[in-house]
């Protein structure tokens, strides 16, 4: 995944192009009664645009923490630049090369103290969900597909060059190779699995499940154990110096995950909610 990705290529943060943006605590957030959030591009489920409309799982978190602050809620969509350190000073300390506002809160950063430690104008909030990596397989083959020796004899499609391209090139000694199908993006190997061209696909942890959600075709959702299949927290990064706002955003996440309502907005999109507690 994207944060996934962006964590493991981590590198050091090279000088700023301009100067930091002001940070905006708790109480100028609810003085402007705006939280703007930070949420990546076309990056579905998560945050993509569907007929001129802004979706996905952090959207409807970002618009739950507003509205449980009593503000309303604007967005910074944000391209992925080359790596997390680039994400988090265009979307959370200094704002985009276009000189767009930085977001009062980022979501879908990595929750590790390397973030911190590599990055000291952010801090971390708490994390919502974990993630990793996943198999959507034919229900009758999935038990031979957990450690992935199906693939010896069957297709499975993966998009191309990402990790999970290299996790199924390296199982099983290589052995699967000749029958790993290339396609660009993770919804061409869900369309190559509809089709009935391969038994499964193969990516991130939420993107494969919302996929699945939307297949004619019944489909089972697996994890295989492999050593690069790591499992990582997300949560979200404030500004270093709005503290308090971060405070107030992990008392709020919390209320949401307590009444379900974080449950609900995975569920919505067809994604388990991987609570950090249940990390495998």
């Amino acid at each position: 995944m994207r944060a996934i990705g962006a964590f493991l290529s981590l590198a050091v943060l090279g000088g700023a192009l301009a100067t930091d943006v002001q940070a905006r605590p708790l109480d100028a957030v609810k003085s402007a009664g705006v939280l703007r959030v930070t949420v990546y591009r076309d990056y579905r489920p998560w945050s993509w645009q569907e007929d001129g409309r802004l979706k996905g799982i952090d959207v409807e978190i970002g618009a739950a923490l507003a509205k449980a602050l009593g503000v309303k809620v604007d967005y910074l969509v944000l391209r992925p630049d080359d790596n997390l350190n680039d994400d988090l000073r265009n979307g959370v300390w200094r704002g985009s090369i276009l000189g767009e506002a930085p977001g009062d809160v980022m979501l879908h950063v990595p929750n590790d103290p390397r973030v911190e430690e590599s990055n000291d104008k952010i801090k971390l909030t708490a994390p919502y969900q974990i993630e990793g990596y996943a198999l959507a397989v034919d229900p009758a083959k999935a038990t031979e597909a957990q450690d992935f020796s199906l693939f010896e004899r069957e297709k499975v499609a993966v998009d191309i060059a990402t990790l999970a391209d290299i996790i199924l090139l390296s199982a099983r000694d290589h052995k699967l190779i000749n029958n790993v199908v290339h396609v660009r993006g993770e919804g061409k190997a869900a369309q190559a699995y509809e089709k009935g061209e391969v038994v499964a696909f193969y990516g991130e942890s939420a993107e494969v499940e919302h996929l699945a959600h939307t297949s004619s075709r019944p489909v089972t959702i697996i994890h295989p154990q492999h050593k690069l299949a790591k499992t990582i927290a997300i949560g979200g990064a404030v500004k270093a110096d709005s503290v308090d706002l971060g405070d107030e955003i992990d008392r709020q996440m919390a209320a949401l995950a307590e009444s379900g309502e974080l449950k609900k907005i995975f569920a919505s999109h067809g994604v388990e909610w991987r609570p950090p507690a249940q990390d495998r």
